[in-house]
């Protein structure tokens, strides 16, 4: 924009010393060359001449008029238009005579202009208000009023959609496809992979070409070579798999559609489409369905309803374009439509329109196919994707809630720069990342365990969302859509914190940071009985066990003191309420000290006495009488003869054998201790068989008292 200036005010300044030398008849040439610019709407090349006339001819109003519209017709001029035209409308001739350089006053439509310029910079009571003062006075067989009371609901529709805006974040594509001079009409593969657009270069406009490489967008290639043309052509749509492309062309009195392939890694030279959509009217724009068996179409001829309508063909048998279809009243209206495109598998049309519910200019529309082969009626995409101003050539992507479309801005690279745009709404929300640190106050490191997240939706969806916390760096991370939240952070023994977060879907940014939560604990003792008594005697070699309740995910620390002073330190980490220790314990008093720390840091602890006194172990009796076995017993006998003597044995008897077990005995004290326990043994068996009897005698002797006293009642009954 600062550049045009800039070319603007250096023209006038040459221009300016050169005019004053000119002729009277040169400067009428430069008027009506000028006139001839506007005639065909080539407000570009008018501008710098008015305003060079203007500097011969101050007082001229009628130049101020034809100033102030050709701003009005530049895009990312429009603003400068309303000084021009407010001057031109305060100075109206009605008696106006068009085309003559003599003339000074300003035509009557000065003022739908300057309403129009109001609409434009969003001044709506004053756009109202001038169109209000146009149709007081107007010539009804001159101008249309129809159109003029639109331009007037127009401006009501635009108060009431720019009340409840729709989302859209828009993306400029950088300085690698943006750049000086102006970019737009982009067209774009299904994968977003494949870009091709229009550039204004200084002396002609070339489509250009890039790809996206590695997230990457490459360096974009000048296709005018490629395409085999020396004429401005410009992009028009681009099949999803990115090897189509429909171009336009204006030829000498008419505008005609052109198609390209994409062959290995070049692009085909232009080829005209058919008849049956290339006539002699206009045809302004074009693209193809997904199959490529339909292309949908702009055009003016006969069929329309008025201006520019949108038409469809279907390729025949041989592949070549059929007649063409006006889609009908429910897309196509008595102004103008442009630049349709398919989204979403084809069941979905977006299109630019004057004619629809519109905020002001063309707004850019879209309406859905349903299931018998009608489309619906078009809605409006909304504010601010759509103004006041002129809203043309959007391309979707997907289901249509992403898209490309060129724009001018104070912040761009150029004059119109290339933007990407995400379009979110209730069925197309846009989702936040949250992030933030929730933690236990007072919890101890070995216990840290995770906070449980819950964010429920404040809307009718009922929309819940649960999340939890790294456990050890208490950290989270979440989607949420947009929207309004109650987030509450709970986890056990702690108090649950509440807090209300509200995630507009224009909120700058796509991450929200939210403030480190603490909770605080509710649990301020650890729990610990003993089930077992604090002294314990033993006197076995049994291990002791130790019973005991305690606090779950508490640590458990255990000292065993022994009676020699040595330590035995154990730490366990308790899981359930129930818990046993066990251990052996050494001869004497040993200290068992119990010390509990729950999660929070709490502690207590208990101590047990252990006790244990050794005593001999009692001596087991065998379950037989083990007779001794005499010396050289193990030796073999002798045979033994008939008379029942051995062969070799001389002594007449056996009266020795006593004494040698006596001297076995002697000799043996093992021996000795062996029989001293048989004789013990049968002395206690001889005093047990004395006890029985005596207990007999007893029992008899009482049966007997009892039969005799039993018998002596008998007699003393008879008697």
């Amino acid at each position: 924009m600062r550049r045009a200036k800039y070319i603007i005010c250096m023209f006038l300044m040459v221009h300016a010393i050169s005019l004053a030398g000119q002729s009277r008849s040169d400067l009428r040439e430069m008027f009506i060359s000028a006139e001839g610019d506007v005639l065909f709407e080539d407000y570009t090349e008018a501008l710098p001449k008015y305003l060079s006339l203007l500097q011969i001819f101050p007082d001229n109003f009628n130049l101020y008029y034809r100033i102030g519209q050709c701003y009005l017709n530049t895009p990312g001029e429009k603003d400068q238009a309303i000084p021009w035209l407010q001057t031109a409308a305060d100075n109206i001739n009605t008696g106006y005579r068009a085309g003559k350089l003599r003339e000074k006053g300003a035509p009557y439509d000065a003022l739908y202009l300057l309403a129009n310029a109001y609409r434009i910079a969003e001044e709506f009571d004053k756009a109202l208000d001038t169109y209000q003062l146009f149709l007081k006075d107007v010539d009804t067989e001159k101008y249309d009023t129809a159109l003029v009371r639109f331009q007037m609901q127009t401006c009501n529709n635009a108060r009431v959609m720019m009340r409840k805006p729709v989302f859209v974040v828009d993306k400029n594509m950088g300085n690698t496809i943006n750049d000086r001079f102006s970019e737009y009409n982009p067209v774009i593969s299904a994968d977003e992979n494949t870009l091709l657009f229009t550039r204004e270069l200084q002396f002609y406009d070339a489509i250009f070409w890039s790809r996206k490489e590695d997230g990457r967008w490459t360096d974009p290639v000048n296709l005018t070579p490629q395409l085999g043309v020396d004429q401005d052509y410009y992009t028009s749509s681009l099949s999803p798999d990115g090897r189509t492309l429909l171009m336009y062309r204006v030829d000498t009195y008419d505008g005609n559609i052109y198609m390209s392939h994409l062959e290995g890694e070049t692009w085909s030279t232009v080829e005209k489409l058919n008849g049956h959509i290339n006539t002699k009217y206009w045809e302004s724009h074009a693209t193809m369905s997904s199959d490529g068996k339909k292309i949908f179409f702009t055009s003016n001829r006969k069929e329309s309803l008025g201006g520019l309508d949108i038409f469809m063909s279907v390729r025949d048998s041989s592949g070549n374009w059929g007649p063409a279809m006006n889609l009908g009243p429910e897309i196509n209206t008595v102004y103008n439509e442009q630049t349709p495109f398919l989204a979403n598998n084809d069941r979905t049309l977006f299109f630019s329109s004057r004619g629809h519910f519109n905020i002001g200019g063309y707004d850019i529309f879209r309406s859905d196919l349903d299931d018998n082969g009608n489309w619906s009626t078009p809605v409006n995409v909304g504010y601010p994707l759509n103004t006041p101003d002129d809203d043309l050539f959007f391309t979707p992507v997907g289901i249509g809630n992403r898209g490309y479309f060129g724009k001018f801005s104070n912040d761009g690279y150029g004059r119109m720069d290339l933007y990407s745009c995400d379009i979110y709404s209730d069925l197309n929300p846009r989702n936040f990342i949250v992030t933030g640190k929730a933690s236990v106050n007072n919890l101890v490191s070995e216990f840290l365990q995770p906070v449980k997240i819950t964010a429920s939706s404040n809307s009718d969806n009922g929309n819940i969302i649960h999340a939890l916390t790294n456990p050890v760096t208490g950290l989270y991370t979440f989607m949420l859509p947009h929207g309004g939240y109650s987030i509450s952070y709970d986890s056990d023994d702690a108090v649950t914190v509440s807090q209300d977060i509200e995630l507009p879907p224009d909120r700058s940014g796509d991450t929200v940071h939210i403030q480190p939560v603490i909770l605080k604990e509710t649990d301020y003792s650890a729990y610990l009985r003993l089930l077992s008594d604090t002294m314990l005697n033993v006197v076995s070699h049994d291990p002791v066990t130790i019973d005991l309740i305690a606090e779950e995910r508490s640590l458990l620390d255990i000292e065993v003191i022994t009676p020699d002073s040595t330590v035995t330190a154990e730490q366990y980490r308790i899981t359930d309420t129930t818990f046993a220790y066990t251990f052996s314990p050494a001869t004497g008093d040993s200290k068992v000290s119990l010390r509990l720390t729950d999660r929070f840091g709490n502690d207590t602890g208990a101590v047990v006495m252990v006790h244990r006194s050794d005593v001999p172990a009692r001596r087991q009796k065998p379950l037989y009488h083990e007779i001794p076995v005499r010396p050289g017993a193990d030796k073999v006998a002798p045979p033994v003869s008939e008379e029942g003597t051995s062969a070799g044995d001389t002594s007449p008897d056996m009266e020795s054998d006593p004494v040698t077990q006596t001297k076995a005995t002697a000799d043996n004290p093992a021996d000795s201790d062996q029989v001293g326990d048989t004789m013990a043994d049968g002395k206690e068996n001889g005093k047990c068989r004395y006890w029985w009897l005596l207990l007999a005698a007893g029992l008899l002797l009482l049966f007997f008292l009892l039969w005799r006293r039993k018998k002596r009642r008998k007699n003393d009954d008879e008697q």
